[in-house]
C-alpha cells in the first residue's frame, strides 16, 4: 500500500502561481498554461492566478497569450511559479487563417495577411463603423469615407480594381457567416424628390446610401484578418475577387467572471467649411452681367435685377441680417455617446461572452444622426472529450437619419442649394414658423432641414454555430469533423417625405411626395470539413482536408411611392392620388467543393496546395463548376542549421499563387422584356437590351512573393510583398449602333486588366524599458492598374458628368481610373476616340501610415496614427457650384492678375480646373489614457474594481491638403468600382473628440 501511494504521488502533483503583465504589473486573465509535452492545460483567472495538476515527469510549463511573448518555466523542483509576460510587438505565433477549417502560425504563413486586433481597432478612439476603423491600418487597402453623414458610407478597395460592374467591395465573413454588405439606395435621387428634370424613378447610386457593415458594433470584435489578394482568398472561390475580410467577435475565457463597462462621450464638428464671400454693389453688377449682344429688353431685365439685389443687400446690411447660411446648417456641434457593458467568463467546459452596446451620434445638420443598439451572446461548450460546440448570436437595431445631401442637380439638396444663396438672402421663418421662398434656388435649405424626412430603420440578426467532433485521436494522427453555418438577416424600412407646400413641390404637376422602401436580405451558409492531421517520418507534419460549402443569398426590395399628397403630415402613400410601386426579388445559390493539403517540415518549409470548385445560379450554366486553385510555399531560412545570425530571429521567404472569381451580375444572362399595353390589353415586347446566356464569373489570378524579417527578438520586423494580380474576362455592358436593332449588350467579356503593387510594413520597438515603451509601425504601399486587353471600343468606366468635368475610360494600356476631359487633345490616340486630354489617375501614387504607441510609467498610454495619401485625383464640382452662385470665398479676387475675377474665370476653364489633387496627410487618430495604479485602485475600491481607465481621444483631428472641398475622400456615387470619386457638395466630414471611462470588475 505504501509503495502504491508513493507511486501515485509521484505521478501527479499540483502547480500554482500567478501571471502578471510586465508593462502594468497587473494580473493577466485568460493566459493558457500547458504542461509541456502533454495536452493538459488550464487558463488563468481574472487576477492572473492558476492551478494545474501535472503528471510525473513533467519538467516545464508553457504560458501563451495573444499579444504576449511565450514563456516557458522549469518546474522540476517547484510547486509555485510566478511569471511575468512581456508584450510581443510582432507576435509571430499568433494564429491566422489558412483554410476554411484550419489555421496556421503567422511565422509559417506564406501570404501577406493583415491582422487587426481589438486594441488596434478601437483601443485608441471610437469609430462609428467597423470599416471606418480600418482606415490607415491595412497595408494594400484604398479606404475612403465617401460621406460624412452619420453612420458612414465607406468604400474599401483591396489591391486595385477587381471589377467594372459587379460588387467591388470585399467579402465580409462574421464568425463564419457570409455577411450582408449591400449599398442599397432608397430613392432619394428619384424624380419625385427632385425639382430637376430627373428621369430616375427607382433607386440610384446617388441616393447617398450606407453599407450594411455599419450595423456591426466595433466593440464586439476580437480581431479582423484581411485577405487582400487572390492568392490568400482563393479558398473562398468565386466570391473573393475583391478580397475577404474575416471578423471574429469576442468570446469567453475560462476563469473568474469578468464584468467590463465603458462610457464614451464626445462631440463632432465639421472638419472644414468652404466659407463665403459677402456682396457689394460692385460685385452684384459683375455677377449680373449683361449678356453678349443683349437686346434692350434683356438689358432692362438685368438692370431691374441689379437694382432689386442692391436694395435687398442694403436692407440686410441696415438690419444686421447678413447671414452665413453654410455655418447655420453645417456649423453645428453634434453630441456623441457610446455605452457598453459586457460579462464574460466560464470554466474549461463552458465559456460565455455577453455584451450590450448603445450608440447615439447626432449629426452636424439638425435632425440627422445615427443610433445603434446591439446585444451579443457567444457561448462555447465542451461535451465530453470529443465534441466542442460554439454558438454566436447577435441582434442589432439601428436608425440612420441622413437628410438630403450629396445628390447633384437637386432642388432640395442642401449643399447644392447653399452654393447659390447669397449672405443677404432672408430665408429664416417668420413668427408663425412659415419659411419664405428661396429666390436663388429650388427650395429653402432651412425648410428642407426642418420639414423633410429621410430616415432608415434596420433590424438585423447574425446567428452562427460551429461544432468540432474529434473522431480519431492517436499519437501520430487524428481525424476531426468541423461543421459551421449561420444566417445573416437584415430588414430595413426607409421613409422619404417632402410636404406638398414646400417650394420645390408646389409647382410640380403632382406636389408632395412620400416613399416607403423595404429592403430584406437573407444570407445563409453551411460548410462541413473533414481534417486529417498526421505525421510522416520525423519532423514532417501534414494536414489534409476536404469539405463542401453551400451559400444561399436572397433579397426582397420593394417601395411604395405616393405623389400629389393631400394636406396633412405626409407619412403615408395612401394619402396620395398617384401611387407607384415596385418589387424586386432576387435569389441565388452557390455550391463549392474544397480540397487542401498542407505540409510542414519542422516549421522550416511549409507548403500548401488546394483547389475549390464552385458553381452558381448567377452564371449562364448554373451546373457548371469552375476551378479556383491555390498554392503557396514558405521557407523559414532562420531555422536551418547553416544559418547563424544571433540578432535575426526570422528570415522567411514566401511565394503564393491563387485564383478567385466574381459571379456574373444578377440577371445578366437574360434579355429582359418590356411591359406594353394596347387597347387596354397588357403584354410584353422584346427589349433592345440583350443578355448573354453563356456568361460566367470574372476571374482573377494573382502571384505574390515576399520576405519577412525579424531582428533583436522581434523588436524590428519587416514584411515586404510584391504582387501581380490579373483580372480576366471583365464583364460589362457596351452599346451597339441603333441600326442593329440592339442598343446594348450585357454580361459580355469586355477585356482584361492587371494590378501590380508593392506593400511594406516596418515594425520597430525603439524603447523597451521598465517605465517607458515605444512601439512604431510604418506602412507603405501602392497599386498600378492597366488595361491589358480590350474586346470592344474604348468606353466610359466612371460615373462622372461628362468630359467638361472629367470622366474615366476603359482604354488599352491605361488605368480605368485615369481621368480624361476637355479640351480636345491634338494627339491622335487610337485608344482615346474622343481625343480628350489625358489627366492624372484617381488611384494615389502611394499611401503611407505611421502608427505610434507609448506606455509611460505603466499607467499612461499615448498613441497617434498619421495617414498620407499621395496625389490621388477627384472630380470636384463643389467649387463649380459656388462659383456659379457667386458664393466662393475668393470669387471677386484676381489671383493671376489677368483682369478677370476667379469666380468667372474658373467657370470657363477646362476640366483641368475640376480634376483636383485630393491627396492629404491626416492625423486620423490620437489618444491618451491613464490607468489607475493597482495600489491606488485597491485602496479606494479593494478588490471590487480590477481596472479603471480614463482617457481622451479624437479622429480626423488635423488634415493637410490642397483639395478644395468638404473632404478629399467624398464620393457622390458611394463606393465606385474603379474608386474614381466625384464630389458634388456632399455631407461634410467631421472632426470628433471623445472622453472615455472604462471599468473592469
Amino acid at each position: 500500500m505504501t509503495c502504491l501511494l508513493q507511486q501515485a504521488v509521484a505521478q501527479d502533483r499540483t502547480i500554482t502561481g500567478r501571471v502578471l503583465d510586465g508593462s502594468s504589473g497587473q494580473g493577466l486573465p485568460g493566459v493558457t498554461v500547458l504542461a509541456k509535452g502533454t495536452k493538459i492545460g488550464t487558463a488563468t483567472n481574472a487576477d492572473g492566478s492558476f492551478s494545474i495538476g501535472v503528471p510525473a515527469g513533467t519538467t516545464a510549463l508553457q504560458f501563451t497569450s495573444i499579444g504576449f511573448k511565450q514563456v516557458e518555466r522549469d518546474i522540476t523542483n517547484a510547486s509555485t511559479v510566478d511569471v511575468t509576460m512581456a508584450v510581443e510587438t510582432r507576435n509571430l505565433d499568433e494564429v491566422v487563417v489558412t483554410g476554411l477549417a484550419t489555421t496556421i502560425k503567422r511565422s509559417n504563413l506564406a501570404n501577406a495577411v493583415t491582422t487587426i486586433s481589438a486594441q488596434e481597432l478601437v483601443g485608441s478612439t471610437r469609430p462609428v463603423t467597423v470599416d471606418a476603423a480600418l482606415n490607415g491600418k491595412v497595408v494594400g487597402a484604398n479606404i475612403a469615407q465617401t460621406s460624412g453623414a452619420p453612420g458612414g458610407g465607406v468604400a474599401i478597395q483591396l489591391r486595385g480594381i477587381s471589377t467594372l460592374g459587379g460588387n467591388s467591395q470585399p467579402l465580409y465573413i462574421i464568425d463564419g457567416v457570409y455577411a450582408v454588405n449591400s449599398e442599397t439606395g432608397n430613392g432619394a435621387g428619384a424624380a419625385a424628390f427632385s425639382a430637376a428634370a430627373s428621369t430616375i424613378q427607382g433607386r440610384s447610386t446617388q441616393d447617398n446610401p450606407l453599407n450594411r457593415i455599419s450595423d456591426l458594433n466595433p466593440n464586439d470584435i476580437e480581431s479582423i484578418e484581411v485577405l487582400k489578394g487572390s492568392s490568400a482568398a482563393a479558398i473562398y472561390g468565386q466570391r473573393a475577387n475583391a478580397g475577404v475580410i474575416i471578423i471574429r467577435t469576442k468570446r469567453g475565457v475560462a476563469g473568474q467572471t469578468r464584468v467590463s463597462f465603458s462610457q464614451d462621450l464626445g462631440v463632432a464638428r465639421a472638419w472644414r467649411l468652404l466659407g463665403k464671400e459677402d456682396w457689394t454693389p460692385e460685385k452684384i453688377d459683375r455677377f449680373y452681367a449683361f449678356p453678349n449682344n443683349a437686346t434692350p429688353a434683356q438689358m432692362a431685365n438685368v438692370t431691374t435685377r441689379r437694382n432689386n439685389e442692391k436694395a435687398a443687400l442694403a436692407a440686410a446690411q441696415a438690419g444686421g441680417n447678413i447671414i452665413d447660411y453654410e455655418k447655420e446648417i453645417f456649423g453645428n456641434t453634434a453630441f456623441l455617446r457610446n455605452t457598453s457593458l459586457s460579462v464574460s467568463g466560464g470554466s474549461e467546459q463552458t465559456k460565455f461572452y455577453v455584451a450590450g452596446t448603445t450608440t447615439n451620434e447626432e449629426g452636424i445638420v439638425n435632425r440627422t444622426g445615427f443610433q445603434r443598439h446591439s446585444i451579443r451572446a457567444n457561448v462555447d461548450q465542451k461535451i465530453g472529450k470529443r465534441l466542442d460546440i460554439g454558438v454566436t448570436s447577435s441582434y442589432i437595431n439601428s436608425e440612420n437619419r441622413r437628410g438630403f445631401t450629396g445628390n447633384d442637380n437637386r432642388g432640395v439638396s442642401l449643399g447644392y442649394t447653399l452654393a447659390y444663396v447669397p449672405s443677404y438672402a432672408q430665408l429664416r421663418p417668420n413668427a408663425a414658423g412659415i419659411f419664405p421662398d428661396n429666390p436663388y434656388g429650388g427650395d429653402n435649405p432651412l425648410a428642407i432641414v426642418e420639414r423633410s424626412v429621410n430616415e432608415e430603420k434596420t433590424n438585423r440578426t447574425v446567428q452562427a454555430g460551429n461544432a468540432t467532433l474529434r473522431i480519431l485521436e492517436g499519437e501520430r494522427s487524428s481525424l476531426r469533423l468541423a461543421v459551421q453555418g449561420g444566417i445573416d438577416f437584415s430588414h430595413s424600412n426607409a421613409l422619404l417625405a417632402l410636404p406638398a407646400d414646400l417650394q420645390s413641390q408646389r409647382n410640380l404637376p403632382n406636389p408632395g411626395a412620400v416613399r416607403v422602401a423595404k429592403n430584406d436580405f437573407f444570407n445563409s451558409n453551411m460548410q462541413a470539413f473533414l481534417i486529417y492531421d498526421w505525421t510522416l517520418g520525423e519532423g514532417i507534419s501534414l494536414t489534409s482536408q476536404v469539405g463542401t460549402v453551400r451559400l444561399s443569398l436572397r433579397r426582397d426590395l420593394s417601395y411604395s411611392q405616393g405623389q400629389n399628397l393631400a394636406p396633412g403630415t405626409p407619412l403615408s402613400p395612401n394619402r396620395s392620388s398617384l401611387v407607384t410601386q415596385q418589387v424586386e426579388f432576387g435569389s441565388e445559390q452557390d455550391i463549392g467543393q474544397v480540397a487542401q493539403q498542407e505540409v510542414n517540415f519542422r516549421d522550416m518549409v511549409i507548403a500548401t496546395a488546394g483547389v475549390r470548385f464552385d458553381k452558381s445560379s448567377r452564371n449562364g450554366d448554373p451546373n457548371k463548376y469552375y476551378a479556383f486553385p491555390k498554392a503557396s510555399l514558405a521557407v523559414n531560412v532562420a531555422k536551418f542549421g547553416f544559418f547563424d545570425l544571433p540578432s535575426m530571429n526570422l528570415l522567411k521567404l514566401r511565394a503564393a499563387y491563387g485564383e478567385t472569381g466574381n459571379p456574373a451580375v444578377f440577371g445578366s444572362t437574360f434579355s429582359p422584356l418590356v411591359n406594353t399595353s394596347t387597347g387596354g390589353r397588357v403584354g410584353f415586347l422584346p427589349s433592345t437590351l440583350v443578355g448573354n446566356p453563356g456568361t460566367g464569373p470574372e476571374r482573377a489570378t494573382e502571384l505574390e512573393a515576399g520576405v519577412d524579417l525579424a531582428f533583436l527578438d522581434s523588436r524590428v520586423t519587416l514584411e515586404a510583398t510584391v504582387y501581380n494580380k490579373k483580372v480576366i474576362d471583365l464583364v460589362g455592358n457596351f452599346g451597339l449602333a441603333p441600326g442593329t436593332g440592339v442598343t446594348q449588350l450585357q454580361g459580355f467579356a469586355v477585356g482584361d486588366l492587371r494590378n501590380r503593387g508593392l506593400e511594406l510594413s516596418l515594425g520597430v520597438t525603439p524603447v523597451r524599458a521598465t517605465n517607458f515603451t515605444w512601439t512604431s509601425t510604418t506602412q507603405y504601399w501602392f497599386n498600378r492598374s492597366e488595361v491589358t486587353k480590350i474586346n470592344v471600343p474604348a468606353f466610359n468606366t466612371g460615373l462622372g458628368f461628362g468630359s467638361s468635368y472629367g470622366r474615366n475610360v476603359f482604354s488599352l494600356g491605361q488605368s480605368p481610373s485615369r481621368w480624361y476631359g476637355s479640351p480636345i487633345s491634338a494627339t491622335d490616340n487610337p485608344n482615346n476616340p474622343s481625343f480628350l486630354t489625358r489627366y492624372e489617375d484617381a488611384q494615389p501614387r502611394f499611401q503611407m501610415s505611421f502608427l505610434n504607441n507609448f506606455t509611460v510609467f505603466k499607467s499612461f498610454d499615448i498613441s497617434f496614427l498619421l495617414a498620407w495619401r499621395k496625389d490621388s485625383y477627384t472630380s470636384n464640382l463643389s467649387r463649380l457650384l459656388k462659383d456659379s452662385g457667386g458664393t466662393t470665398e475668393d470669387w471677386s479676387q484676381d489671383s493671376d492678375g489677368n483682369g478677370q475675377v476667379n469666380g468667372l474665370q474658373r467657370q470657363s476653364a477646362s476640366a483641368r480646373e475640376y480634376i483636383q489633387n485630393s491627396g492629404y496627410v491626416r492625423l486620423r487618430e490620437a489618444s491618451i489614457y491613464y490607468s489607475l495604479p493597482a495600489s491606488l485602485r485597491t485602496s479606494l475600491f479593494k478588490d471590487y474594481v480590477r481596472n479603471i481607465r480614463v482617457g481622451v481621444s479624437g479622429n480626423n483631428l488635423l488634415t493637410w491638403t490642397d483639395y478644395v472641398g468638404y473632404d478629399p475622400e467624398v464620393s457622390n456615387f458611394g463606393a465606385t468600382t474603379n474608386f474614381a470619386q466625384v464630389d458634388v457638395a456632399g455631407y461634410p466630414n467631421t472632426r470628433r473628440m471623445f472622453f472615455h471611462l472604462g471599468l473592469d470588475f
